[in-house]
């Protein structure tokens, strides 16, 4: 086939000019491509992000510590009973009967304080001054710790007499204050003579606050 010079020009325009739209349609596809790519790291992101997203997990629970409660007035903590203010003192001492035991009681205005009760022979000795307590014979010594001895007044709680008889014909025979010293006290039990061995059972009881020695013999 034979063509004209003037055919072969516009064949050769046309050849350019939809080799210029392909080459557009190129540049238009790999831009879009391109938006894509960019659009794409945003997307992802936002769904990885809880705040982008709202909050859509389990709530947080914290944890919270109450604060202790301040004591009541008089020391006790808020909520309980208020104990008796002030430090504890000898308020009473007595002797009596119990059943088939002579008795020894001592009163205290606070708290019972610690004590012991241990076995000695006489005569028994003031903590304090040293002096001699009582004669020769068999005791049994409440020794109490620390205590008040007086008020804040300087005035005692105990204005009884320092030494009580038992209640008679029992395994008591006396008891006496034999020490009351920079916070100690000690009570001497003189066990009566030939009643045979002597038994004793200590324990303490509370309304009123009180130290109990059971004797038997």
């Amino acid at each position: 086939m034979t063509f004209s010079k003037s055919t072969l020009g516009d064949l050769k325009t046309a050849a350019a000019v939809t080799a210029t739209v392909l080459a557009l349609g190129g540049t238009l596809v790999a831009c879009g491509n391109e938006t894509k790519k960019e659009a794409a790291p945003s997307t992802s992101s936002a769904a990885a992000s809880p705040a982008a997203a709202g909050v859509t997990g389990a709530p947080v629970t914290a944890t919270v510590t109450a604060a202790p409660q301040a004591p009541a007035a008089g020391g006790a903590p808020a909520g309980g009973a208020a104990p008796a203010s002030g430090p504890t003192m000898l308020s009473d001492l007595r002797t009596g009967r119990s059943d088939d035991a002579d008795r020894l009681v001592l009163q205290f205005t606070t708290a019972v304080p610690k004590y012991t009760v241990v076995r000695q022979s006489g005569p028994i000795q003031d903590c304090g001054s040293g002096a001699t307590v009582g004669d020769a014979g068999e005791y049994l010594v409440v020794k109490v710790e620390p205590i008040a001895l007086f008020d804040d007044n300087g005035n005692p709680a105990y204005k009884g007499p320092n030494s009580i008889p038992g209640p008679g014909g029992g395994a008591i025979d006396r008891a006496t204050i034999s020490c009351a010293f920079e916070g100690q006290l000690q009570v001497a039990v003189k066990l009566a003579d030939g009643k045979g061995a002597k038994t004793s059972k200590d324990f303490t009881l509370t309304g009123p606050s009180r130290i109990v020695l059971d004797v038997k013999g």
